[in-house]
């Protein structure tokens, strides 16, 4: 052989060595790591989908971000994509194979084992016993945990928010009782004889009374019920009261896997959305509006007391929204999803969809990451699962901390955003509860967008021992946005699809989603007619775009899951 021929034979192999990493992205065997010095100070980068920041532009500046950085001798480096474009960001990063070392997977439409197949993220199971052991027995104390975070094989692809199954739920439906209060006088009655709305009667009752009351106030921009930009809420919390799921549900049968949009109920929650949209009582400009993870599009709308009906969270109920500077008094409620009871849905057929699942959002970590920092990042991550660091992401900085931390003190609030008493109870600040109101203290002054172990502590809200109308007002939101059960919700880690059941899934999904996201509004606004024709013509586009693939995917995962 000739030394040109031998030159070739090698730099094609060599080639083909390269397009093969290139192709995994990483080594997704990393092996025995390498002993950790502490004494030098790391960078991890790490992606994260944007939110909003009241008093700084970055996560990197977040106060408990800080304190992680100190305590593990790191710096914690955040890839945030702009608004809008968090999941066209994720997939470049995919493409370019230019991973952070950690991810949130939140915007990521690739399974899990596909990605560990193709060498992109590393099965951390090996790591469990040495690096990982607050989330270990945190996991293997819980049957449902395992399940969840395990795949058939025994992997471990992620790192997930874990949540408290008996955690109040954070938000759901709300309505404002005093406008109901003011346009009768005191004397609200719904048609259901219930003393809170339950029927989509119950609704056709109330809803005009809100219109007729922003009429009177003059306001220019006003909204008895706010939709989300597709006109409908892909968790499902309105079109439960016609018997629909979320946008991948279960039937009745808390079996069979179900696509909403597709749904015969689906067309009685159209059809009463275009009545309510014709009537005024829906926001006019809803579908040009941002839509939001947490149908939040209009909080000008919301806090301006220029809403009827939206999707509310815990810290505004009750009067917590007044002003009183306008002399507005609010009365926000919690709202259940309103029964079809004249199309026969009873409570049996709806559920409850803002549903705690046991595990949240995953963070994976990349095979590309360098071996020498993994023992670190494992250790950071773990600490995550404690319940001091549950403390630190959830309640934000005790005393010491705030002491040493710029906004903090800038804020005055260097007591911290929480405490021990002398019984050993938790006590939160009332700054803290102040700033809930507002939405702001989740993004700017804790770190629940890292976080790993939700905050299981019972904290006395405000800081004594007394019990408030505030707490009476969200153990009843809870009952409320529960009462009809979650049976048809198919759990966060109930989704994890083989390869090849997430090629299939992938192929079509987002063609499907698409389509149904601009024919929806269409029906409601009216610019689509919907009749039983164009109703049936619908169903066949969705039908020819794949809609059974994404159907047969779905239930094979979940089939697994079940028999886990």
């Amino acid at each position: 052989m000739s030394k040109r021929v031998l030159a070739l034979i090698l730099a094609l192999t060599l080639l083909t060595a390269l397009l093969a990493g290139c192709g995994k992205g990483g080594n997704s065997d990393l092996g025995e790591l390498p002993e950790d010095d502490e004494s030098q100070t790391i960078t991890i980068s790490y992606w994260m989908y944007p939110d909003d920041y009241r008093y700084y532009n970055s996560l990197t500046d977040n106060p408990v971000v800080k304190v992680l950085d100190q305590m593990f001798n790191v710096k914690l480096e955040f890839q945030t994509p702009a608004k809008g474009s968090e999941a066209d960001n994720f997939q470049l990063m995919l493409g370019t194979q230019d991973y952070t070392d950690i991810m949130n997977m939140t915007y990521c439409t690739e399974s899990l084992g596909t990605l560990y197949e193709d060498g992109v993220i590393l099965d951390l199971a090996p790591y469990l016993d040495e690096y990982l052991p607050n989330f270990k027995a945190l996991v293997e104390s819980n049957e449902s945990l395992k399940r969840a975070v395990y795949d058939d094989e025994g992997h471990l692809f992620s790192l997930p928010t874990m949540d408290n199954p008996e955690r109040t739920q954070w938000g759901g439906m709300v309505y404002r009782r005093d406008i109901l209060e003011t346009m009768t006088g005191g004397n609200v009655q719904f048609p259901s004889g219930n003393e809170e709305p339950t029927t989509v009667e119950d609704w056709d009752y109330m809803l005009p009374l809100m219109k007729q009351y922003f009429e009177a106030t003059g306001m220019a921009d006003t909204a008895c019920l706010i939709l989300p930009a597709i006109g409908y809420m892909a968790t499902g919390e309105l079109q439960a009261g016609w018997g629909v799921g979320p946008t991948i549900g279960l039937a009745t049968d808390g079996k069979t896997v179900t696509y909403a949009p597709a749904e015969d109920s689906f067309y009685n929650y159209l059809t009463k959305m275009h009545e309510w949209y014709e009537a005024g009582y829906i926001y006019q400009d809803f579908a040009s509006r941002t839509n939001d993870l947490f149908y939040l599009p209009n909080t000008a709308l919301t806090y301006g007391g220029a809403a009827g009906i939206w999707f509310g969270l815990l810290g505004q109920l009750s009067d917590r929204m007044s002003l009183p500077e306008y002399g507005l008094n609010m009365d926000v409620r919690p709202l259940s999803a309103p029964l079809d009871t004249a199309n026969g849905v009873t409570a049996a057929d709806a559920a409850s969809f803002v549903s705690v699942d046991v595990i949240a959002e995953n963070r994976c970590i990349a095979a590309s990451v360098d071996p020498a920092k993994l023992p670190r990042i494992l250790k950071l991550m773990d600490y995550l699962y404690t319940q001091e660091g549950a403390l630190l992401m959830n309640r934000g900085l005790n005393a010491e901390q705030a002491a040493n931390d710029d906004l903090y003190k800038e804020m005055g609030y260097t007591d911290g955003a929480y405490w021990f008493d002398e019984n050993g109870d938790i006590c939160v600040a009332q700054w803290v509860i102040d700033a809930n109101v507002l939405g702001i203290e989740p993004m700017s002054f804790t770190g629940q967008r890292i976080q790993g172990k939700r905050d299981d502590t019972e904290p006395d809200w405000p800081a004594n021992k007394e019990r408030t109308y505030l707490d009476d007002a969200e153990d009843n939101a809870d009952a409320v946005w529960t009462m009809y059960g979650d049976a048809r919700v198919i759990p966060n880690s109930a989704a994890q699809m083989t390869p090849e059941e997430s090629e299939k899934f992938n192929a079509v999904f987002t063609a499907v989603n698409d389509y149904v996201n601009t024919m929806v509004p269409k029906f409601i606004i009216g610019t689509e007619p919907l009749i039983a024709d164009s109703w049936k013509a619908y169903l066949d586009q969705l039908n020819a775009l794949g809609l059974q693939d994404i159907l047969d995917a779905r239930q094979s995962a979940y089939d697994r899951y079940l028999a886990r």
